[in-house]
């Protein structure tokens, strides 16, 4: 089964929003942040053996990406004057995603657009609302998450600081792998069960990267938000940069 939740776009770059908004009434979604990097897994990942050389280069750039990725939270961090001082708590994103993962699909598939707008960023909640919209009247969904396959995997940190006093974007991305199942149900009129429809509902082990991001502003840190869904980073894409990250 695919990921439910859509695989969101780079939206506008900061930089042209930024432009367009010199009264600073920026949305919450800016996008997935520039240099986020998500190790290729399985296949997608050059072999050791018969691709030593572009393995190399992928682990010396996910290395270097770490490095910005702490030099960015030290940053965040030191942002604002006012103590106590924001924390990272990226121990504490496994169980926060865990918890966002659950109310976002529970939610979708009941329909309810109170709670997604309350957990999403605006191109998101666009997305399931169209979505849930679309949906016959006589259908509903039922989303069953049967376990936890893994622990949440924090796998990306990226920050942006923007432009305004004590304010900033944070954006973490976690491996969520589970089992799960989606089942569509139709209605059989009052006092009827509705009936699943033949063919769904069966369970599949699905892996996503589940992208949070956690805006400060003005010194003040909102909470947790889904922003999307994204895909691992393909290596054809930095391979052809050098270790500062410029083109060969």
């Amino acid at each position: 089964m695919s990921s439910i939740a859509p695989r969101e776009k780079p939206q506008k770059s900061m930089q042209v929003m930024l432009k367009q908004d010199p009264g600073g009434s920026l949305p919450m979604d800016l996008g997935l942040l520039e240099g986020t990097f998500i190790m290729p897994t399985g296949r997608r990942k050059p072999s050791i053996f018969s691709e030593p050389r572009r393995r190399w280069q992928l682990e010396l750039y996910r290395a270097r990406q770490r490095f910005i990725e702490l030099r960015m939270g030290w940053s965040y961090k030191y942002l604002t004057k006012q103590k106590p001082r924001p924390k990272m708590g990226l121990r504490r994103v496994g169980p926060t995603a865990q918890a966002l993962y659950r109310q976002m699909y529970t939610a979708f598939a009941d329909g309810d657009i109170t709670t997604l707008s309350t957990i999403c960023t605006e191109g998101l909640l666009a997305s399931f609302k169209s979505r849930i919209a679309s949906r016959p009247r006589n259908e509903r969904l039922r989303w069953t998450l049967h376990k936890f396959l893994r622990a949440p995997k924090f796998v990306s940190h990226r920050v942006a600081i923007l432009p305004y006093k004590g304010s900033a974007i944070r954006q973490v991305v976690v491996r969520m792998r589970t089992r799960q199942s989606l089942t569509r149900m139709v209605s059989r009129g009052p006092g009827r069960p509705d009936a699943p429809i033949q063919g769904t509902g069966e369970e599949k082990a699905v892996t996503e990267y589940l992208v949070l991001q956690r805006r400060m502003w003005k010194s003040v840190e909102e909470p947790w938000m889904v922003w999307g869904t994204t895909e691992e980073t393909d290596p054809k894409s930095v391979l052809g940069k050098d270790l500062t990250g410029r083109d060969n």
